[in-house]
């Protein structure tokens, strides 16, 4: 109770005397108590033991002990217990590890209580890093690791009779954990790839951060029987295509930039367009094109042409990178869009963020629905026939995409079977999660049943969407007061927009420095008889650094951890653990210095 207050007022339990002497049915688990040889209590759930019938405490130290050296790739902070039976293995790692984070997951809290009137837990509640999440959703649990040791950090126990209670809620949380370490994976590759071209394009474009109205002025101001329309660029579009002068009279059209080309040809411009990838495929998509009554969504690393596409306005949203982040906090935000790795999870968010109560999806197949790959017209289609040839014909180009390595079978919302891959499942369970944050605001449609099934959206036809009224004087009056809320420039912005990088600057030279001097002083402990001096002016070191407000914006060209890991694995051995640390400094703050002057070069 002193160190869950919280808990135990969830269940009635509001001081030590609330505490029966027999657990209340309602906190009882339907289990069989039983003694082990040892003489310490054992269980049995469902006619399964949950902890050995002769020696559970030797199992639990063995499990301990197992789950910490479980990582392959990374250094163990922790590890998560998918509930734990009466709770031997937590217990006996948190002697074993007083050091590293406990996360007890457990989802029926009858099974929890059962355990703390059975077994002493003093040495869980004592650990100064324990987490017990009872009664959570996955979503909750995944951020709770994630915030803690990290999911690359954190290992996890789970014995399968123990959590075969809670079987279905076990399954979902493993599937979203996997989901959500592919994403850091993913991140970490990207960031490795792109990470040079980002700090270029920002750079090109920083100045129109000070120039540019953001996404901010249609922040909230959807009228509630105003639904949007995100369309995508997928094979369904095309049985949508011949209604959408129709729809929209009816809804705002919201086109990502891979199917702009597509809804032109149709007759129609839609009236946002959305690009926020910052390669320069993505601005091929909209290259030669024209759409003079859209308006374009971008951010500050995209590609620099995609600045001059000929549209009504441009406006932008939150930077997603540090650089236009650190202008941004200066000059104000331009509207922060979450990102979901997609334009489409884009285009859906932008529709969320201007108050929409209703977003309907078309070409949100996420798969090769009846084995198309995307709908005709589109960039990626015409470039399957530019490249092709006798050897190579656009039929056996598009069959390499569909039968690809990493192909998968699922479930259409017909139920019929589609094609996909791990990389469209991960956007579908963006979705999936923010259809459910977001459930009691607002209801999301996909307009074609042939697409993958998202788990919380439904199935609507585009008659339905097409007998309703339509919306001329509504959408008048949303960019009506858009335009009122516009930017208004004034001298003082250009000010404030060339202090901020001139600030910028003079903090990055300061960074710079730092580094420098802290390789100086690792050097010089390499070569003395009593380098343990030089650790303690390092620290003095690492501080400033730490305490920098230019280290989130140096972090972009800094290696990425398994980058760093590699490159420190190339060194050489030392004669102490003292001289080991400084030899890894040295390589940091150069790494460090290296970073920053990538960004003096291109400011």
């Amino acid at each position: 109770m002193q160190r869950f207050p919280e808990l135990a007022k969830l269940f009635s339990l509001e001081k030590e005397s609330d505490i029966p002497e027999e657990l209340p049915p309602h906190l009882r688990a339907p289990i069989e108590i039983l003694q082990s040889k040892q003489g310490v209590p054992t269980a049995k759930d469902g006619g399964k033991f949950l902890h050995s019938a002769y020696n559970p405490l030797r199992e639990a130290e063995q499990a301990a002990v197992a789950a910490k050296s479980s990582l392959k790739d990374g250094e163990c902070y922790g590890t998560a217990f998918f509930s734990v039976g009466l709770g031997y293995a937590a217990l006996s790692y948190a002697q074993l590890f007083p050091n590293d984070t406990i996360l007890i997951i457990e989802h029926d809290p009858r099974y929890f209580f059962t355990a703390l009137s059975l077994v002493d837990w003093t040495g869980i509640f004592e650990h100064k890093k324990c987490i017990i999440a009872l009664a959570t959703g996955i979503d909750f649990v995944v951020t709770l690791i994630e915030n803690t040791s990290g999911l690359k950090h954190t290992a996890f126990s789970e014995n399968a009779s123990q959590s075969a209670h809670s079987a279905e809620y076990f399954s979902a949380l493993r599937s979203l954990i996997e989901r959500n370490k592919r994403k850091v994976e993913i991140n970490e590759s990207t960031l490795e790839k792109f990470s040079k071209l980002w700090l270029k394009n920002t750079c090109k474009n920083l100045h129109f951060l000070a120039e540019y109205d953001g996404i901010s002025i249609f922040k909230d101001s959807c009228p509630d029987d105003v639904p949007c329309v995100v369309l995508a660029a997928g094979p369904t579009l095309q049985k949508i295509l011949p209604h959408l002068k129709a729809v929209k009279k009816r809804a705002f059209l919201i086109a990502v930039d891979t199917a702009l080309r597509a809804v032109l040809k149709a007759g129609v411009e839609p009236d946002f367009i959305v690009l926020t990838d910052p390669q320069y495929y993505a601005y091929r998509h909209i290259a030669g094109l024209f759409s003079p009554s859209s308006i374009l969504i971008t951010e500050s690393a995209a590609y620099p042409a995609v600045f001059r596409f000929p549209c009504k306005k441009i406006v932008m949203c939150a930077s997603l990178f540090p650089l236009g982040s650190y202008i941004e906090r200066k000059i104000g935000s331009k509207g922060k869009l979450v990102a979901g790795g997609s334009v489409s999870t884009t285009a859906w968010e932008f529709a969320r963020f201007i108050g929409a109560k209703e977003i309907f999806c078309a070409g949100l197949d996420l798969g090769f629905p009846e084995f198309q790959t995307h709908i005709k017209g589109s960039t990626f289609e015409e470039n399957i026939h530019t490249v092709s040839n006798r050897l190579n014909s656009a039929e056996l180009l598009g069959t390499r995409i569909l039968f690809g390595a990493d192909i998968k079978k699922a479930e259409s919302y017909d139920k019929s079977e589609i094609l996909t891959d791990s990389k469209m499942k991960l956007f579908a369970w963006w979705f999936e999660s923010k259809a459910e944050e977001f459930k009691n605001s607002i209801r999301s449609y996909s307009l074609s049943e042939k697409s993958l099934r998202i788990p919380n959206f439904a199935v609507k036809s585009i008659e339905e969407l097409l007998s309703r009224p339509e919306k001329f004087a509504e959408k008048e009056e949303f960019f009506k007061k858009a335009e009122n809320a516009s930017l208004k420039r004034d001298t003082s912005t250009a000010e404030i927009f060339a202090s901020a990088v001139q600030h910028l600057k003079t903090g990055l030279d300061a960074l710079y420095g730092t580094a420098k001097k802290g390789v100086s002083i690792a050097e010089s402990g390499l070569l003395s008889p009593f380098p343990q001096k030089s650790l303690s002016e390092l620290e003095h070191i690492d501080a400033s650094i730490k305490n920098s407000e230019f280290k989130e914006i140096v972090s972009l060209m800094f290696p990425t951890e398994k980058k760093l890991a590699a490159l420190l694995e190339t060194l050489p051995p030392m004669p102490s653990e003292v001289k080991s640390s400084l030899q890894k400094s040295k390589i940091i703050y150069k790494e460090l210095m290296k970073s920053i002057a990538e960004y003096q070069k291109k400011i």
